[in-house]
């Protein structure tokens, strides 16, 4: 599956969020909403589970790291 499905809450989209090439700091939810605190928290989940973090918002080649 190149991309989760649209029907995914905020925590299952921060859990896709590091193999899609997101950071942390690139959660789309504003802070202080529910939305944030369940998306950083399926992100944190990712991170836990053995996903490799990205820095600095977005990967520069998100979907396998090639340079295509």
């Amino acid at each position: 599956m190149d991309s989760p499905p649209n029907d995914l809450d905020a925590h299952a989209l921060g859990r896709a969020a590091p193999a899609k090439g997101l950071a942390r700091e690139a959660c789309p939810y504003a802070e202080g909403t529910q939305a944030h605190a369940l998306w950083l928290s399926g992100y944190e989940e990712a991170l836990a589970n053995g996903a490799e973090p990205v820095t600095g918002g977005l990967a520069k080649h998100p979907v396998d790291g090639s340079g295509r």
